[in-house]
Formats: C-alpha cells, structure tokens, sequence
C-alpha cells in the first residue's frame, strides 16, 4: 500500500473558501425561506422579553419622588397606571417567550437536517470513491472525518446554532434600545464591541491553526490504535507489544500535547475578555454617574443602560466564545467539503437528488439505463480482455501490459504465475477497480459507462449492471454486520430454504444445526462468531446464491481444510455446472481440471492454452531457474 500523508489534509489556510460558505448554502437551500422567517420570529421574540427593561424604566421614573433625577421624557406611558405597567409587561413577556421557543425548537431542527444532508451526501460520495483514494489516505483520517470533525459541526447545528443567533439578536438590540434610553452611551457600547472584535481578530487565525492541528494530531492516533488491532496476533507472537504501545504513546502525547495547547490558547482568549469587559463596565458607572449628577439622564435610564451595557458584556464574550466554536465547526464543514470536491470513481454518478453538485451533472438511475440489465439472468456470459494495461499510480511500474484474451461462455479457467505476475491485478481489472492506462474488458460485448459521453450508446451499460454479473470469493472471506442473512442474501430474494440447500452441500450442516434461528444471528465484528474456515465457506455460499453468469475466485480454498476443500469442489462443480469460471490458483492442483490455463509473468502472457500443455510448461520454467 502507498501512503502519502499529504493528500486532502485540509490544514494551511488562514480563511476559510467559499466553497465552505456554498456547501452551507445548498446545505439549507430547502428550507431557506424557513430560515429567514425563524430568523424574524427570533428577532422579534428577543425583542419583546428586552424592551421590558426599558419599559421598567419608564416605570421607575414615574415611582420616583426626586423629580429632579427621575424626569419622564416619555409622554406616551405619562397616564399608565400601575396595573397596565405590569399588564404590559406580562403581555410582552408572553409573546416573547412564545416567539423565542417556536423560534430555538425550528431553527435547531432545520440545523439539524442541514448537518445531516451534509454528513449522508459526503458518506454516499466516499462510498463511491476510487479505490485508490483508500490506498492513498490513513484509516485513522478518514475516520477523524465522520467521527471528530462530524461532531464538531453536530455540536454547533441544534440548540448551539439557535443560541448564537440568539446573542446576534441581542446584540443588535442592545444597540437600538440604549440609544432609545440614553444617546450619550452608544460610543461606549461601540468601543466595548469595537475592543472585544479586535480581540478576537488578534487570536481568531491562532486558534484557527490550532483547531486544524489538533484535528491533523488526533488521525495518526486512531490509525495506528486500529492497525494494532487488527494485527494483534502477530505482534502477540512476535512479542512487539512494547514497541508498538511505545509508539502509540508517542502519539497519543503529541495530540495530548496539541489538545493542551489549543485549550489553554482558547482559556487565556476568554480571560483577557472578561478583564476587558469588566474595565469597561465600571468605566460605563463612572460616566453614568456624571451624566446623572448633571441630570443628562434620569435614573431610570441609569438603570436600562447599566443593565444593558452589563448584558452586552456578557453577551459579547460568550458571542466571541461561541464564535470559536462555530470556526471548528466550520473547520469540520471545511474538511468534509473536501471530499464533497473530489470526484467519484470512473462509472459512479451522482443522483439527480444530490445537494452539493461539484460540476458534474447528475442523473437518475432511469436515466443512466432506460432498458433492464441485459446481463441479468444469464447462465454464463463470455468475457473479453483486449490490449489491457494497468498500473495503480503514476510513480509505480505497470502491472498488466498490453494483454489480450478472451474465455468463452461456459469456459472455466485458471491463472497461474509467480508471486507479483499479476493474477490478483487482473482480478481487480475486471472488476474495473483501477482506471486503465489502455484496454477495455468487455462482458457478451458489452462495456460499463464511465463516463457521460457514453450514457446514450447501445453496447454500454452501467458500471453497476457490469459489476452486478460478477461474482468473487477472495482470499481473504469479508463478513459484514446485521444478520447471517443479510450477509448471505444480499440484495436478492432468496428463499430459506435454498440457502439451507446450499450450505449442506458445502459442509456447513454444523453450523446450521439449530434451524433456521441461525440465519437471524446478529454478526460479531469481523465475523467472529466463525471460524476462519467457515467464514470462507459462508463467502462461497454467498457467491453461490447469487447466481450470477461469471464467478471469480482468488485461491478460494486456502483458509479451509482438505475435507471442507473437498465439499467445496464438489460443490462448485455442481452450482457452478456451465457458469463461466475464472481461477486464480497458487497450487498447481486447483487448476488441473480447467479447460484452459492462463500463464502470466511480469504483467505479460507467456501461454494459454490446455492445461497438460500450460502446467508442464510452467514447471520446467520453474524448475530451470532453481537448477
């Protein structure tokens, strides 16, 4: 496998694209007008709940026997009484607390649903990536994508989203509603949010970095905790338990150490806020004070202001504190766009419903193939390499060069070669896993589309369809979560009874001796509640049910013993009767009863044809180079 660290490792720059700003568009594009309504609704519901400290104001202006300090400049309340004071209030306090609630409930859900349409679409793309994309990145960076940097954008998509417009409307209103109580106050509320924004500025592009490396910190970490993992019992056996805890010690410090240091960046942010919010504060009562004792304003309007200028304080740390949170998440979005840009593999589409379009066009299912899959139901089909060359990545040699043949339908073949000749690379051409660097492999003549030029030609189907009539049993059995059944069926309606029929004849009559309750058992990981040899048997039954023209199997008997092996050929013979059959054999012996041999050696084909004539070949081949 080639690794280069550096691919899509979003982490230099000090702003942030707008294509970020674009993916949160399309993002709440259905409920756009929902959004700005809410956003009314919300503004007007913290309205009311904050005009109330005006309107106690007024009110403690007209209780005051020192009219000298508590003149009332307001006409319009001059004849309220004190039952319609607190009529008011009540009645302001309702609607806003109405308003506010409407507003915090749908605003959260419509963040919550825009989260979502991001995190489905960005995990259907990466399911359809090129294979190579998985060569080239960490298991651990790809996970930090869905795992840290997805909870990043969760925490700030729900309640935290309607919380920070919330502060926003406050802000706004604490503006409007000082300069209604007292004008001579607004340059001290614009130099309070004027000195907490240049604040922020100062350190936004630090925390910034800090957030993105700790999110670089964290992927080496969860890789190498899970290649641990899954090579526990060779390093158990070779006794490396040490050298491996060592290491990921050495990078557990490393992202402990970057976690520390973003944290304290974040704390000692907050703190000089609050020292500065706090200077001006008292800076606000010392003016008051003067403005009153020269009755510029009455006490009333003291009141409001100092009570408004305090929630400004307030408001503004924690709006800038949020603000810090709402850069991570940002940094998620940043980071999940990445891969929202990057294109899919050769043959996959995007469907018309996709959100987050990246120029290319989208089509339907329908559209891809207005006609059944021509290839579905056939009994075998003949398959057709022609002038085929393949390599995995630019910098690497070629792997298959120029290679042409055909297997005919109903034929059963096998591939032999030493170690790197290329059996196991043909095997992932045909399955078009690779780009080619020339060539094109062809089922009963017809070609998967990859790309939009050949939609609308006859002799082409979709790379799903093409795919749909191969079936593989790799070296390696794969097992995947749910239930037996869904692992053994598939997509298929299939029937308990014919899978019952064929695990009997593949030797797996222990394995279902409790009945048909067997099929409902809930898969352990990595298919742990089997053996390794029943894993690979449970493979071969799924092959087998499926039922389709052409069967590929990549030294599929190599994990079970001589009596289950021996089921298994009989077996295949039997289901397998007039399929088309390719096998990859690393012992001479799988082959011996094939119709034709494929000998490969260094990407080329050395011969094909009878096997008497291919393996005598291949063993005097053999036995020069070692004599």
């Amino acid at each position: 496998m080639f690794i280069d660290n550096n691919v899509d490792e979003v982490s230099s720059a000090n702003s942030f694209s707008n294509s970020v700003y674009k993916t949160i568009y399309l993002s709440l594009k259905d409920n756009i007008n929902n959004f700005y309504f809410l956003t009314f609704l919300g503004f007007m519901g913290r309205a009311c709940l904050l005009i109330n400290a005006n309107i106690i104001g007024i009110w403690v202006d007209k209780l005051c026997v020192n009219n000298a300090i508590c003149e009332n400049r307001n006409s319009y309340f001059k004849n309220y009484t004190f039952d319609q004071f607190f009529t008011l209030l009540l009645f302001l306090s309702f609607i806003g607390f109405a308003l506010s609630l409407y507003f915090r409930f749908n605003i959260s859900k419509i963040g919550t649903l825009s989260t979502a349409k991001i995190y489905d679409e960005t995990t259907y793309r990466v399911s359809r990536f090129p294979i190579h994309f998985f060569d080239t990145n960490q298991f651990g960076k790809i996970i930090t994508r869905f795992s840290s940097d997805y909870s990043a954008i969760t925490r700030m998509s729900g309640g935290p989203l309607a919380e920070v417009l919330s502060l926003i409307f406050d802000l706004v209103l604490f503006c409007l509603l000082i300069l209604l109580a007292s004008p001579y106050f607004f340059p001290v509320l614009l130099f309070l949010v004027g000195l907490n924004f240049y604040l922020y500025k100062k350190n936004k592009f630090l925390i910034r970095k800090e957030r993105r490396q700790l999110n670089i910190y964290r992927a080496p970490t969860i890789t190498h905790f899970s290649e641990t993992i899954q090579g526990a019992k060779v390093i158990k056996v070779y006794g490396k338990e040490n050298v491996f805890t060592n290491k990921f010690n050495e990078k557990l410090k490393e992202f402990i150490f970057q976690r520390f240091r973003t944290l304290n960046l974040v704390s000692f942010f907050s703190l000089k806020m609050s020292f500065l919010n706090i200077a001006i504060f008292f800076i606000t009562g010392a003016l008051g004070a003067f403005l009153m004792k020269f009755y510029y304003i009455s006490l009333g309007s003291l009141i409001v202001v100092l009570t408004f200028i305090l929630m400004t304080s307030s408001s503004v740390q924690v709006f800038f504190e949020w603000l810090a949170l709402i850069e991570e998440a940002l940094t998620g979005i940043e980071r999940l766009d990445s891969y929202l840009k990057m294109n899919l593999e050769e043959g996959n589409f995007l469907p018309i419903e996709a959100q987050f379009n990246n120029g290319k066009k989208n089509y339907s299912s329908n559209h891809l193939r207005n006609v059944a899959n021509p290839l579905n139901g056939l009994k075998n089909a003949k398959l057709t390499v022609k002038n085929l060359s393949l390599r995995y990545f630019d910098h690497t040699p070629i792997i298959l060069k120029d290679i042409s043949f055909d297997v005919e339908a109903g034929e059963k073949i096998g591939i032999i070669g030493k170690t790197g000749s290329g059996k196991s690379s043909l095997i992932n051409a045909i399955f078009y896993l690779y780009p080619f660097l020339n060539g094109k492999i062809t089922i009963n003549n017809y070609e998967p589309i990859l790309n939009e030029n050949k939609i609308v030609l006859d002799n082409y189907i979709s790379l799903k369809d093409f795919r749909s009539s191969l079936s593989l049993i790799s070296q390696e059995p794969i097992l995947f979560s749910g239930t037996l059944r869904d692992n053994l069926i598939l997509d298929k309606n299939i029937s308990d009874d014919e899978i019952f029929e064929v695990t009997k004849k593949l030797g797996l009559r222990k394995v279902f001796s409790s009945g048909k309750k067997i099929l409902d058992t809930e898969m352990k990981e990595n298919g742990g509640n089997f053996s390794l040899g029943e894993k690979q048997l449970l493979c071969m039954t799924r092959c087998l049910l499926q039922n389709r023209p052409i069967v590929l199997m990549d030294e599929a008997t190599s994990s079970i013993d001589p009596y289950s092996e021996e089921l298994l050929v009989n077996a295949t013979n039997q289901f397998l009767h007039g399929k088309t059959q390719i096998i990859v054999a690393h012992q001479l012996s799988t082959v011996e009863k094939c119709d034709r041999i494929l000998w490969l050696d260094s990407g080329k084909i050395i011969q094909f044809t009878s096997p008497e004539i291919v393996l005598k070949a291949f063993k005097n081949f053999e036995d020069t180079k070692f004599n």
